[in-house]
């Protein structure tokens, strides 16, 4: 339960507050940044957080929020870095492409770090749709709602400690190290760069306000753990049905609070469904995405019919290196 409780609280409460204060893209940024920080809390719903050797642990409430604060800079870092290059053309396009790659390689050194680079990547393609706002607008009230999610977490979740052995940072450099040798190091940048390049392209050079949804399902898709097939094909699904759902909730031009109350609802959900069923997931986080980045706006139907092309085309592009390596492993 208080799992779902932080989840509707942690998105509804800036969405409210941006109902209330009149400033709906505030109110927005900051549930983006909420968003963004939900990995800290694991399917038992104990907050994770980071010790001095730089692995994820479970550690009473007293301690510092190293891995929360951490966490925090880097998906602000991702919302700030976006929305900068989002709008450059094919320079800011190249610039993403370059900051996913590094990201997708470093993430391998160890479970933080994996999880942390893998919602980078995703806040970093989702700003650049946030182009036509101020940068420091966005980074201000993104921070404010890290802030409103972590103190949630901390109030609601439960806290325990689990002790146990967590290797050395040199063992974890010598593993990586050892990791880049093979393909196994190189098999998450090997699937995201390249079709995230093709759609970075494509959205350069359509021109089309909503073209960054192909970079995005291409990295809601692509993921460093879970490249089946099977999975792949969930999230696709999942991910195009949320942006009917999501168009359909804004064309029907809900009144503010009806708003709020759907967030709330789909936020609570979210939590819930991740575990369960990842096809659901998908579908309901896609919707939840669609309504913070179109709050206060109404896009017409030619809008939406471009946003579910452009999606149709990013799973397109991110199922074909998995099929590739499938294929290779098989082999």
């Amino acid at each position: 339960m208080g799992r779902l409780i932080t989840g509707a609280l942690a998105l509804g409460g800036p969405v409210a507050y941006g109902v209330v204060a009149g400033q709906l893209a505030h109110g927005s940024f900051a549930a983006l940044g909420a968003l963004a920080i939900g990995h800290l809390v694991d399917p038992r719903g104990r907050v994770l957080l980071v010790d001095d050797r730089g692995q994820v642990s479970r550690v009473r409430q007293g301690s510092r929020l190293v891995g929360g604060g951490a966490a925090g800079l880097v998906v602000t870092g991702a919302a700030v870095g976006g929305v900068w290059l989002g709008g450059r053309g094919f320079g800011g396009g190249a610039g993403v492409v370059l900051l996913a790659a590094i990201a997708a390689v470093i993430g391998g050194f160890n479970r933080w770090l994996a999880d942390a680079t893998a919602r980078f990547i995703t806040f970093l393609v989702l700003a650049t749709g946030l182009a036509g706002a101020g940068v420091w607008e966005v980074g201000r009230w993104f921070t404010l709602g890290v802030l409103w999610a972590l103190l949630l977490t901390l109030a609601v979740q439960p806290v325990v400690h689990v002790p146990g052995p967590a290797p050395t940072y040199r063992q974890l450099w010598r593993r990586w190290k050892g990791n880049l040798t093979r393909l196994e190091g190189w098999r998450y940048a090997i699937i995201l760069v390249p079709p995230l390049a093709i759609a970075m392209a494509i959205g350069g050079w359509w021109h089309h306000e909503r073209a960054y949804w192909i970079a995005l399902a291409v990295v809601i898709v692509v993921r460093r753990r879970g490249d089946s097939l099977l999975r792949a094909t969930q999230r696709c699904l999942g991910t195009c049905a949320g942006v009917l759902i999501g168009a359909a909730l804004i064309l029907w031009v809900p009144p503010s609070w009806a708003i709020v109350a759907v967030v709330t609802v789909l936020a609570g959900l979210r939590p819930l469904l991740k575990e369960r069923n990842y096809a659901a997931y998908a579908t309901i986080m896609t919707p939840l995405v669609v309504l913070l980045l179109d709050l206060g706006r109404t896009p017409d139907l030619s809008t939406v019919g471009y946003r579910l092309i452009d999606t149709v085309l990013g799973c397109l592009l991110a199922i074909i290196p998995t099929l590739v390596l499938r294929r290779r492993d098989v082999a």
